[in-house]
């Protein structure tokens, strides 16, 4: 079963913050961050409703970084929804396509909501391995923080989390095929300028993919035989 620990960045409205805590009080969730929040105070606790136990064991954080430590999985969440050039940094899955993805999981996801205004920043998408991105009118795509998170939580719970015992690739597991990817770019002189794009092209394929074991070790086996073979090319 999926484990998911809700991270608030930079909230501007203490109204939101308690009503995020009722609407994950209303699915069932109970792990709340809140990365550099205004103060917590009387109007959250009255929009909270019976969800004020989850604003009381909630955690601060000074950054992302810290919010998400011991997750496996970083999902950011968008409102914007690129179709240029730059699209491969919102390449998304919309919440239905998340929570199926995900319901036969063993993995913790920190699922990341950014600030009323501006939402996540281009560099915060940048380390998140999914994207989700809520279906809404192009005349006005974004929706209210609270708004936002609730449907993420109503699709994840209406989806069961069904559990399966096969094992999943840990997180410092998936960390080493993306260092081996890296490696690979080198190897083979890919150009200098789309590394970072390719890099992140790549980490996000591995997040959605949900490696097994099994697979983790085959495609280590693949990449470390590739790098092998290059590098004695080039002796």
């Amino acid at each position: 079963m999926p484990e998911f620990r809700v991270i608030l960045v930079r909230p501007e409205n203490e109204g939101n913050i308690g009503a995020v805590a009722r609407s994950m009080a209303n699915f069932d969730f109970s792990e709340l961050y809140l990365v550099s929040p205004v103060p917590v105070g009387d109007e959250a606790r009255r929009r909270a409703k019976h969800g004020n136990f989850i604003l009381d064991s909630s955690v601060s954080a000074g950054n992302v970084r810290d919010a998400v430590a011991g997750c496996d999985i970083v999902v950011g969440t968008t409102g914007i929804r690129n179709t240029g050039q730059r699209r491969f940094l919102r390449n998304f899955d919309t919440p239905r396509e998340f929570a199926e993805r995900v319901r036969r999981t063993r993995r913790k996801y920190a699922l990341l909501f950014g600030p009323e205004g501006l939402g996540l920043s281009n560099p915060e998408l940048q380390v998140c391995d999914m994207i989700v991105s809520i279906p809404t009118s192009e005349r006005y795509p974004v929706m209210n923080l609270s708004h936002a998170v609730s449907v993420v939580l109503y699709e994840l719970f209406l989806s069961g989390y069904e559990p399966v015992s096969l094992k999943r690739a840990l997180s410092d597991e998936k960390e080493k095929v993306n260092e081996y990817f890296s490696s690979l770019l080198d190897a083979i002189d890919y150009p200098e300028h789309k590394r970072e794009k390719a890099r992140l092209m790549f980490r996000r394929l591995i997040g959605r993919a949900n490696l097994s074991k099994w697979e983790f070790f085959i495609t280590m086996g693949v990449l470390s035989r590739t790098l092998k073979t290059l590098s004695g090319r080039k002796q």
